[in-house]
């Protein structure tokens, strides 16, 4: 059951467009559709969120700035409920036509350019400071990559540090194996980190996983605090454990050809618009995730904590799964460029 604060606190994210912004594009899958006589460009939009809820609401506000800005020459328009699918729907849909552009996950990111998954390995990152650091260098290098696919990155957009959801307490490996876990289907970061650990994992998709907490197909799930909240799936665990996962990106592609058939100005106000909505979403997804941990523990959730002698353990698990995934997901020559760009910021920071 939501409680007066949870409903305080969603309403709070109500105010913050560019947040929302990022929840929307956690759970949104983004299509870009037909040019009218008129020259009026209609970007069509998925979304698994229903109408009258807070990601929408931040829908329609962006969807009146881009209209304003470009005096109505491009305009949004919203397909909500999940009608259209996930990443892999809407990407399948792309690749014939159907659709041109996307608001994707890390996951969807990766399914085009498998380099993005480095960016999502577990325990890679120690905090923001090191994601901002290697984000900003490896940024070029990403959007090659998807020019090289035929897609043009809008921007990125955060969704913050990922964490264990369960309802037992695990603060070790031993206390997560037997359990039932969830695993997003199709992940191929988290499955060979998972099967390492000895757990062999329960796929779903997103929009499943409520329901299959309410029914104890699964017991342990992941996500950042935020999500957690907007998804509900908080109402159904017990516990969080205290050790951030992995990061979780996410970003807008859009066809490069169906791009470059908008005039230049009307492009760049577009990605004037989502960088800038990018830019104010990672301040505030961070302000608003650690609020969603303390809402969450208000709600009765139980925080555990892990030594660091257990913390090493699921590290080490995770770097020999990802060793042994060899060149099969991403490039290693990207991954030891990534740790390279890590270890110069952590020895920045020693220093200082």
């Amino acid at each position: 059951m939501i409680t007066f604060e949870v409903t305080a606190f969603l309403r709070k994210l109500v105010k913050s467009p560019s947040i929302l912004l990022g929840i929307f594009l956690f759970l949104v899958f983004g299509y870009c559709g037909s040019v009218d006589a008129m020259d009026q460009y209609i970007i069509k939009l998925a979304t698994l969120a229903p109408e009258g809820s807070p990601w929408m609401d931040a829908f329609h506000e962006l969807n009146d700035e881009i209209k304003r800005k470009t005096d109505g020459q491009v305009k949004l328009k919203a397909y909500p409920g999940g009608v259209l699918g996930e990443d892999r729907d809407m990407l399948r849909k792309i690749r014939i036509g159907q659709i041109h552009a996307g608001g994707f996950t890390g996951m969807g990111l990766g399914s085009i350019n498998g380099d993005i998954f480095v960016m999502e390995i577990p325990f890679l990152f120690q905090n923001y400071g090191e994601v901002d650091y290697v984000l900003a260098r490896m940024d070029e290098h990403f959007r090659r990559g998807f020019e090289e696919k035929g897609y043009v990155l809008l921007g990125w957009s955060e969704i913050g540090f990922g964490y264990l959801l369960s309802n037992v307490p695990i603060i070790s490996v031993k206390d997560i194996k037997g359990t039932k876990v969830w695993l997003w289907e199709g992940d191929p970061i988290a499955s060979p980190v998972l099967r390492k650990a000895g757990i062999t994992p329960i796929p779903l998709g997103i929009p499943d996983v409520l329901m299959a907490l309410q029914t104890n197909l699964v017991e342990v799930v992941y996500a950042p605090p935020l999500a957690a909240i907007a998804l509900q799936w908080f109402t159904k665990v017990k516990y969080m454990t205290d050790v951030p996962l992995a990061y979780s990106l996410g970003g807008i592609l859009v066809d490069k050809g169906i791009f470059a058939k908008m005039p230049l100005n009307l492009q760049g106000i577009v990605k004037e618009l989502f960088q800038y909505h990018s830019s104010l979403l990672n301040v505030r997804t961070r302000k608003d995730n650690e609020e969603a941990i303390r809402v969450m523990a208000k709600q009765g959730i139980k925080i555990v904590t892990p030594t660091a002698e257990e913390t090493e353990q699921f590290k080490q698990i995770s770097l020999e799964a990802i060793d042994e995934l060899g060149s099969t997901v991403f490039s290693m020559d990207v991954l030891a460029e990534v740790r390279s760009h890590i270890n110069q910021y952590r020895k920045a920071q020693k220093e200082k």
